[in-house]
């Protein structure tokens, strides 16, 4: 701490927004992925009946698989939450950051003498 500023902070908005753009985008796949998974039968193969109705028999291997299916469809939505979480932070980070930088500007512009706002 030098007294020259050292403790300032940067940052490049527009990268910051491409990245919560690509956290949300990440949070809609993820979803759809768990959505997919969760839809459908996984280890339909497995059965040991020839029966594929709700009251069909699961052998071991397509109870194992469906419980599988099941847990990585609830990681998935773990995952997409935090995805979007962090989408919306760096959002909401991005936006008062350049909602500072214009106040910041337009102080230093009103206190700066013969700046074009203090001499109109």
């Amino acid at each position: 701490m030098d007294g020259t500023g050292s403790n300032r902070i940067a940052m490049d908005v527009d990268q910051v927004s491409a990245v919560a753009a690509y956290y949300r985008r990440s949070s809609l796949v993820l979803n759809a992925v768990a959505d997919d998974l969760a839809a459908h039968d996984f280890g339909r193969w497995a059965r040991t009946d020839a029966d594929t109705g709700a009251g069909a028999s699961l052998g071991p291997s397509a109870a194992t698989y469906a419980e599988m299916s099941a847990t990585l469809s609830a990681r998935l939505r773990t995952q997409s939450r935090a995805a979007a979480v962090l989408a919306e932070s760096l959002r909401n980070s991005a936006i008062v950051m350049a909602a500072g930088d214009a106040q910041a500007a337009g102080e230093i512009a009103r206190a700066t003498p013969g700046s074009p706002v203090t001499a109109g």
